[in-house]
């Protein structure tokens, strides 16, 4: 390498002092280089060679790569600008834009590990739960019930209302009925079910049905379904219509039916049978309650179409004369007909 290269002044042959050095820029020969040092080698003088006796100075950062700063700032830049053209994209569309969210259940994923255990055991740990929450139904019921007995009706009230509850709603009323026997049951917690529901009913049933269960070594918590509802409703009052009702406070009504569709419904059937109760409401005391999550449905689709038809009808004159009001309305729509002189007021034809 070293008789490849040869520095060259003004003259091949003179003799260079390191004064006369100082001002002179010096060339490289390279006709003798290997090709590859051109071609392929990109480094610079001061990269490849090194001076004795020289002090090469701190390498500066290159000024196109950008700080930490700086590409934070370019992010969030960057999601301004995708937001603001998903903006532009709606408002050209004019569509509502609906996007099915992902829920909690679907969102975990459990990674906790599992000790396998024999089916005993799990068998023996479910009705261990079982009479715990039994136990703490009954306890918290207990507390219910002498609340109610100790306290004012105000004092009571401001109680439930600190516990998440109505002072007059059936829950309470449930709850003070099986902490009044909470002394009876606590002796049999662990034969109860888990649900203070089927506590409660069980509380509804003959006294000597219960004594009987007991007698014969019946486990109560087998009282489910058609049985304890026998058992129930033997200890009805048939005088009081009301009484096999449930209350709903909410909306001040007994509940004594349900609605049902007896094939999928769609846009039209559920016009119609809003329709159809609103009459029903009208004529009747009686109060429909629509489940509230499939109005929300309903009333986002016709959301949805109202902004659809919105962009197909652009530049159209509407002509609500030509509306489809459906049959009732339509036979009952009033037309005006304008007569061919304008000092003539419209004759109204039914």
């Amino acid at each position: 390498m070293e008789n490849a290269i040869a520095v060259n002044n003004q003259s091949t042959n003179a003799v260079v002092s390191p004064a006369a050095t100082e001002g002179v820029t010096p060339s490289i020969d390279i006709r003798g280089m290997n090709a590859n040092v051109l071609t392929e080698d990109t480094s610079t003088f001061d990269e490849v060679f090194e001076i004795e006796g020289e002090e090469k100075p701190a390498q500066a950062p290159q000024p196109n790569q950008p700080t930490q700063a700086e590409q934070d700032k370019a992010v969030r830049v960057q999601a301004i600008l995708d937001k603001v053209k998903l903006e532009k994209s709606k408002a050209n569309t004019g569509l509502v834009q609906y996007e099915r969210k992902l829920s909690v259940e679907a969102a975990t994923v459990d990674s906790t590990a599992i000790a396998p255990k024999e089916r005993k055991e799990y068998v023996a740990a479910f009705k261990a739960g079982v009479e715990k929450t039994a136990r703490s139904t009954l306890e918290m019921c207990r507390v219910v019930y002498e609340a109610e007995q100790s306290l004012d009706k105000f004092q009571f009230k401001t109680f439930c209302e600190e516990v998440g509850l109505k002072d007059y709603s059936s829950t309470v009323r449930k709850f003070s009925a099986i902490g009044r026997v909470y002394p009876r049951f606590i002796q049999y917690v662990d034969q109860l079910p888990a649900s203070w529901t089927n506590i409660y009913l069980i509380t509804q049933i003959p006294a000597d049905a219960f004594e009987e269960c007991l007698t014969k070594g019946y486990a109560l918590n087998k009282l489910t379904g058609s049985k304890l509802d026998e058992l129930v409703k033997s200890t009805k009052d048939i005088n009081k219509i009301e009484e096999p009702l449930s209350f709903d406070s909410k909306n001040s009504g007994y509940v004594f039916a349900k609605l049902l569709f007896t094939k999928k419904p769609d846009d039209t059937d559920w016009r119609a049978m809003e329709k159809a109760l609103a009459e029903i409401s009208a004529r009747l005391p009686i109060k429909f309650v629509i489940n509230k999550e499939a109005a929300e449905f309903v009333k986002a689709r016709r959301d949805q179409r109202y902004e659809q038809i919105k962009q197909k009808s652009r530049g159209i004159d509407l002509k609500p004369d030509l509306w489809d009001l459906g049959a009732e309305a339509n036979a009952a729509y009033k037309v005006a007909e304008r007569t061919a002189t304008q000092t003539e007021k419209a004759v109204i034809t039914v």
